[in-house]
């Protein structure tokens, strides 16, 4: 399926679960807040919902709507008790962070809490108003969690190839990863990454308060999206000039709207949903269309009246980049893992699941899945490529021989020739080649290198030089 027709099967799921609870907010005489809150939880589950049976989605519709009234009561508590609403909010997306270290359904569930959660920056909560009083509009908080839910399994039910794909490692291939990497003293990774989004989430949060009030959940939304899941300090910095970037243009938008024209009814339906299209297409190509997006349709719903004028767009803007500065001072100085060092462990996972290929070529009944764990290994390495790509078209030369880069690039021209390595006369010197490079890998930037020690794309290039392969 095409990124157009995904993003289109998300519209469709956003679109159902808005009108869905729309109606139900109508029958209780509601005000509109749950069906919003529908359509984002609708957004974010598109991305990450996998293909589910239909006899899965009861209990998963019921977990959903468990954590949107724990996520409501977050919410209530921010706007009761704003300072312990914000260390009750910290606290529980940090565990969502720290529980990626403890298996896929760990991560699973943690994925699930932040949702919502993220939901009330956009949103904030409140009562919706219903004629049968709080008990109905905690009925309608449930509600919004099991109609997205179901909308968006129920699409990916009946429309073949809408749901995301699957992790792309079986389990078989993530243990066999795993065990590849050893086990190093101190933090885990998601430990890591646990405190440094509640540091950056602290710091958004304090800062909001004290200078945007009325924009805090920009701040504190900005902050989250450059240090949630930032693969090292290069990776948040990439992400926060792609969403600094993005939230210019979408102002920039905002404002020849405010000019030009103010949707209202069904007119800002429709635009809201057409902009939500185009940013869930481009996406994949560039981080920057989704937060230009985003950032329009934020303005659009969350405007205080018929008009909206630049002074409130620039505080937004202000509030964005205090968010930035705050994920990414926590990405650099709390903790910090550095970008190559995880470009380097990627490919050297990647080069033993080469090695493997080329060692177990002749067993041809095998060959598939070792093919299959060296992708899946060479798709992780190119979820680091984006900030290193970014920096050597900004700082350095392109045919900079050892830029992180063109290791990347080296490691994927490996790919065509894993298939025919069986037919090499010499495998024996393949394996000498990669053993080479993984050594070049684990002694750069060490103090203790040896004096003839290699650089990485060097040795990348010589294992091309053995494969007889033209380097592009």
């Amino acid at each position: 399926m095409t990124a157009a027709a995904r993003a289109g099967t998300t519209l469709l799921a956003v679109v159902a679960s808005f009108v869905a609870m729309y109606a139900l907010c109508a029958v209780a005489g509601a005000q509109a807040p749950p069906a919003i809150t529908s359509a984002l939880l609708a957004v974010a589950l598109a991305r990450r919902q996998h293909a589910v049976r239909i006899a899965d989605v009861p209990a998963g519709a019921v977990r959903l709507a468990g954590i949107a009234v724990a996520a409501a009561t977050v919410g209530w508590l921010l706007h009761a008790s704003p300072y312990a609403g914000a260390v009750v909010f910290v606290a529980a997306l940090a565990l969502a962070v720290w529980a990626r270290a403890f298996g896929p359904r760990a991560r699973a569930f943690g994925t699930l809490v932040t949702l919502p959660l993220i939901a009330l920056l956009v949103v904030p909560a409140g009562p919706a108003h219903a004629r049968g009083g709080p008990a109905i509009d905690l009925a309608l908080v449930i509600a919004a969690g099991v109609v997205a839910y179901a909308m968006v399994a129920l699409v990916g039910v009946l429309i073949p190839g809408a749901a995301s794909a699957p992790a792309p490692a079986p389990e078989a291939v993530a243990a066999a990863g795993a065990a590849e990497r050893p086990r190093r003293a101190g933090p885990s990774v998601p430990a890591r990454m646990a405190l440094q989004l509640a540091v950056a989430l602290a710091a958004a949060f304090a800062v909001g308060f004290a200078v945007f009030p009325g924009h805090a959940g920009w701040t504190v939304l900005t902050a989250f999206i450059v240090c949630s899941g930032a693969r090292g300090r290069g990776d948040a910095f990439y992400k926060a000039v792609l969403r600094l970037g993005g939230a210019l243009a979408g102002t920039v938008a905002a404002l020849l709207f405010t000019l030009m024209w103010t949707p209202a009814g069904i007119g800002e339906a429709v635009l809201i949903f057409g902009v939500l299209y185009l940013g869930v297409w481009l996406r994949e190509r560039n981080y920057a269309y989704w937060a230009c997006a985003m950032t329009l349709i934020f303005a659009l719903l969350s405007r205080p009246g018929a008009t909206f004028g630049p002074e409130a767009f620039a505080e937004r803007l202000e509030a964005i980049l205090a968010g930035a500065i705050c994920g990414v001072a926590a990405a650099w100085f709390v903790m910090p893992i550095r970008t190559v060092d995880v470009i380097r462990r990627r490919l050297a996972d990647a080069l033993v699941a080469f090695d493997d290929v080329v060692a177990h070529a002749h067993v041809a009944e095998e060959h598939p899945a070792r093919l299959a764990r060296f992708e899946h290994h060479l798709a992780e390495l190119d979820g680091v490529a984006a900030p290193v790509r970014w920096h050597r078209r900004v700082f350095a030369s392109r045919a900079q021989p050892d830029h992180p880069a063109r290791w990347i690039e080296l490691a994927h021209e490996l790919r065509r020739h894993a298939e025919t390595v069986a037919a090499h006369p010499n495998r024996a010197a393949i394996r000498r080649a990669v053993g080479i490079s993984r050594r070049a890998i684990a002694h750069h930037g060490a103090a203790d290198a040896p004096p003839e020690r290699v650089p990485i794309g060097t040795a990348l290039a010589g294992v091309h030089e053995i494969l007889g392969g033209e380097l592009e």
